[in-house]
């Protein structure tokens, strides 16, 4: 079981803390606690993870009682007091003057990236932990001021939830990674203590980063198998090396994708459409949508109307899932059940409204807006309604972010990385032609050349690679937020949920191994 611990004026980290938890771990194994609560002997008793956001200074006893004698393992967020600091062996430090200003970045320029010169830096994996970023700015951007290729949020200096908490230094023994300036070393961003205590410098923690690799590990395996270890389930279906999954998003046209489809088909690939029902009402051919169906692909809704933040309230929102999935289902014959963010936004009054309108979930995420839905694991984002998950997908393969020097498809082969390391469910996207916008490609021909290298070099890196349409990705994923994880005096059960979409089976990581979910169940 995990315990989360958080003062009352941090409810907001809590919230996400304990979403991402739960998309890691199962629902029923995250639960929220409070002080007096854990003093009870309930909530002592051994074989237990606590996780702490911002702990204040009264709750160092408690630490102290939970690493005494390896009762828990500790995960803590955020900034430490002094005393508890002292405990682990670290120490508050000066950073540099004004160093906060370098974790602002400018707008990526076409054909390259711009990032910001303050960066994270990890130490070599070792043991338990694994390290799928070895390096990363606080802030990356691939496209203008709005798309991070590779996936992960930003990490701020500004004091809130998402930002650095505090210039900490602990010793080399314990600390895994650092935030860094021209090589030079500020204070720690990541540690980890004996295998009892692991803490991230930001009240969040990584949840918005393939880095949530560490949590993970450290939940499952550190201290195997004299310590707890928490079942962690996986992303990628059993049997694989690596899942992608690619699609389009039709904002202002349909049929002009039909060349590339047609090289998907060629490249025995699946196919995915996002479609914009205003399009489709004004006179657009559904063709291609059908045809796409019928060849093994998926649609998806991308809204009725396109609007910015889902038209900016419940009730637009609402209106613009209920009208795109009926305008759809008029002219193709299919119920889209997920939707795909416009302009990838999707705050959490349209997460609500989409769930009422009977979509089974989303697909969004992109550091510009709504960090809570950037996220590391696919599932249950903060305050979704029961059974509506959300998918993160950044990857944005367009012409306008080929990079200019040297190899062009160098960043998407870098997010494919990233996502295989981390065990992520990788999904890349791009948009069909129109009058008005070609997305930075010269011609069909440079965009079709760019996705055959794109997937084939996927191929070949990892020939354990399932690739999936959309729909059949978040079934999967679907199943796999609704697994039944059930802590039986610190042995597990785990079962599948009785009404499956998928066929797929999931792995389980605990105790320095992985193990198959399949349709009889687990116990560990």
């Amino acid at each position: 079981m995990i315990h989360v611990l958080c003062p009352g004026d941090r409810e907001a980290a809590a919230s996400v803390v304990v979403a991402a938890l739960r998309r890691s771990c199962g629902r029923a194994q995250v639960q929220r606690i409070s002080p007096g609560l854990w003093q009870a002997r309930q909530a002592l008793e051994a074989g237990g993870v606590v996780v702490l956001i911002d702990p204040p200074a009264h709750w160092t006893p408690l630490v102290a009682a939970a690493i005494r004698g390896a009762r828990h393992k500790v995960v803590l967020f955020g900034s430490l007091p002094a005393e508890l600091a002292g405990l682990l062996g670290a120490r508050a430090c000066e950073a540099p003057a004004g160093w906060a200003e370098g974790g602002a970045s400018e707008p990526a320029p076409t054909g390259g990236m711009a990032r910001s010169a303050l960066q994270i830096d990890y130490r070599e994996a070792a043991g338990w932990r694994r390290v799928p970023i070895a390096s990363r700015p606080l802030l990356r951007y691939d496209f203008t001021d709005e798309w991070n290729n590779l996936g992960y949020g930003a990490v701020r200096c500004d004091g809130g939830i998402w930002s650095l908490a505090q210039p900490l230094r602990w010793d080399r023994a314990h600390a895994i990674a650092a935030v860094t300036r021209d090589g030079r070393e500020l204070f720690d961003y990541a540690a980890c203590w004996n295998d009892l205590v692991l803490w991230f410098n930001r009240p969040v923690g990584p949840v918005d980063s393939a880095e949530w690799l560490v949590v993970e590990d450290f939940l499952a395996h550190a201290g195997a198998p004299a310590l707890a270890c928490q079942p962690v389930l996986g992303e990628v279906p059993a049997g694989y090396g690596a899942a992608a999954t690619m699609r389009l998003d039709c904002d202002e046209d349909i049929e002009s994708a039909r060349a590339l489809w047609q090289t998907y088909r060629k490249l025995g690939a699946p196919f995915s459409l996002a479609l914009h029902a205003r399009i489709l009402q004004e006179g657009m051919s559904p063709a291609l949508a059908r045809d796409v169906l019928d060849g093994g692909g998926s649609l998806l809704s991308h809204t009725a109307t396109h609007a910015p933040d889902w038209g900016g309230s419940y009730e637009a929102a609402l209106r613009e899932g209920l009208v795109s999935a009926e305008v759809i289902e008029q002219a193709t014959g299919h119920r889209v059940r997920y939707a795909v963010s416009p302009f990838h936004q999707t705050p959490d009054y349209a997460r609500a409204a989409l769930a009422d309108a009977g979509y089974s979930g989303c697909i969004g995420g992109i550091i510009r807006n709504d960090p809570d839905f950037l996220m590391a694991r696919s599932g249950p984002a903060p305050g979704s309604a029961p059974g509506f998950i959300g998918h993160s997908q950044q990857c944005m393969l367009h012409g306008d972010c080929l990079l200019r020097d040297g190899d062009p498809l160098r960043v998407f082969r870098q997010a494919f990385d990233i996502a295989r390391a981390s065990f992520t469910l990788f999904g890349y996207l791009d948009h069909p032609f129109s009058a008005r916008y070609q997305y930075g490609w010269r011609d069909e021909a440079q965009r079709i050349e760019a996705h055959e290298n794109f997937l084939g070099w996927m191929r070949e890196a990892e020939p354990g690679l399932l690739l999936l349409n959309e729909q059949d990705a978040m079934d999967f994923l679907g199943d796999r937020a609704r697994v039944d994880v059930r802590d039986q005096g610190g042995r597990y059960a785990l079962a599948l949920p009785e009404a499956r979409q998928s066929a797929f089976e999931l792995v389980v990581r605990h105790a320095g191994a992985e193990h198959t979910l399949g349709a009889g169940g687990l116990e560990l």
